[in-house]
């Protein structure tokens, strides 16, 4: 046991960072004559009965007999070695895994980065990639945590890169191959991934890699299109973001960096074919919204323009051009602009389109006679964010306003708070929020009964 003694004592690996602040310590052992291999040791600290308690099932006996389980299904895991559990004198305890430590590897986010490896070795760490991933699904096992940097890439023999999967508390052996494993997998890696600014194509590659082992050995893993599983991907990274935005580790102007960089022409075409078009409860919920807005609209006498911020794909441009004798859309996405500009076109609707970020409109102040920004807040958790969001549709309009938000009031809006998501807001709420933005508002209409969306209808407060 001094050998162990104490934790400060294990030499840093380099790239790894310790988790002092959770308990957590890991580093390479010294060196001891009579062992014939390196020794990674991770350690755990506790001082109450459930951190004992869960440190056993979660963390290094967890992770323990993980790796043993592993490796007897003949996957690339690090060797266990032992594991020591102690109290000391203070009453706290600590838990201790060894393991084999894996020399000379790097984290697959390492070779990933611009200019760290060639196409040839892209290309090949690709295929490994993803049949690490099917290898994992095939044997029945999830990880929950598959990260770039729970992958080591080695040299391996004949100068082919291997990897090695670590962080194995997360590994989960429950009827994997029932609930989507390899999906979830590839979707987890991939938004990571895309977190990391890694380019698109390579993540798609590795799906696609991941698709062909699967079609070519008949295992039946890949069941979703692998434009769906990129969707989810690419929904997990800007969720990822969006925490580290609402953590202030991150500016907003990342993730607004992140949304223009992966709206690409399939993306945009995704949502607009799946979002409203592809399910019935899409089409309902369209059809009430258009019937809503239209219905409002036909109320009012408009004699200026409008702005559609965010346009998407152009999916309630014809409504308002119908109304008004100029209808601009604007969205941060250029390929959401290009199918809303083709969306207009078809439908013969008069619009022009700008390039902008509803949270920094390049307009005049009091351009339009009404600014509609639909499904735009609901994607806002913080408060003073969104009440900055609709100052700047409040400084944009001359007259009214419309926007939606998601009602936390819901059987949705409970699900998600119970499941620690943003739940959305309560009517006194966003009517709080409104008049801190200088408007007041007309009317709430919630999207039929019990509906999660509420539109808002706004004007003006008089200067």
């Amino acid at each position: 046991m001094q050998a162990f003694q104490p934790a400060e004592r294990l030499q840093t690996v380099p790239g790894t960072t310790g988790r002092e602040g959770v308990g957590r310590a890991y580093g390479l052992l010294p060196a001891h004559p009579g062992v014939p291999v390196e020794v990674f040791v991770k350690v755990y600290r506790t001082s109450s009965l459930w951190g004992l308690v869960r440190s056993g099932s979660r963390g290094a006996l967890g992770e323990l007999l993980n790796a043993i389980r592993l490796r007897e299904l003949g996957l690339p895991v690090p060797r266990p070695l032992a594991f020591v559990r102690e109290q000391t004198a203070g009453g706290a305890w600590r838990t201790y895994l060894w393991m084999e430590y894996v020399p000379d590897a790097r984290p697959l986010a390492d070779l990933l980065r611009p200019g760290a490896a060639t196409a040839e070795q892209r290309r090949t760490l690709a295929h490994v990639t993803a049949r690490l991933l099917v290898d994992l699904a095939s044997n029945n096992v999830l990880h929950r945590d598959v990260r770039p940097e729970n992958i080591l890439v080695t040299e391996g023999s004949g100068r082919t890169p291997a990897v090695t999967l670590v962080d194995l508390r997360h590994a989960n052996f429950r009827d994997a191959r029932m609930h989507g494993a390899l999906k979830q997998m590839l979707a987890t890696l991939g938004a990571f991934l895309l977190l990391k600014d890694t380019d698109s194509g390579w993540v798609r590659s590795m799906m696609e890699a991941a698709a062909e082992i699967d079609r070519r050995e008949n295992l039946g893993l890949v069941t979703e299109p692998l434009d769906d599983i990129f969707s989810q991907a690419l929904a997990g990274a800007r969720g990822l973001l969006a925490r580290d935005v609402a953590k202030g580790a991150r500016s907003q102007d990342a993730l607004d960096a992140f949304a223009r960089r992966y709206a690409t022409a399939a993306d945009a075409a995704n949502y607009r074919d799946s979002r409203f078009a592809r399910s019935r409860h899409g089409r309902k919920v369209d059809a009430a919204e258009q019937q809503i807005i239209g219905g409002w609209l036909r109320g009012l006498t408009l004699t200026g323009p409008v702005l559609d911020v965010p346009c998407g794909t152009g999916r309630l441009l014809p409504i308002l051009a119908a109304r008004a004798t100029q209808t601009v859309g604007a969205d941060v996405a250029s390929e959401m602009i290009r199918l809303a500009r083709q969306a207009a076109r078809e439908a013969g609707a008069a619009c022009s389109f700008i390039a902008a970020d509803a949270r920094r409109l390049p307009v005049a102040d009091g351009a339009f006679e009404l600014v509609m920004a639909m499904r735009l807040l609901h994607r806002i958790p913080d408060r003073a964010e969104r009440v900055e969001v609709l100052k700047e549709l409040a400084r944009a309009s001359r007259k009214w306003i419309l926007f939606s938000f998601y009602s936390r009031r819901t059987w949705r809006g409970l699900r998600d708070r119970l499941r620690g998501r943003y739940g959305g807001e309560t009517q006194r709420g966003i009517a709080e929020e409104v008049a801190e933005a200088g408007m007041r508002v007309d009317r709430f209409v919630p999207v039929g009964w019990m509906a999660r969306q509420t539109l808002v209808f706004c004007t003006l407060n008089p200067a």
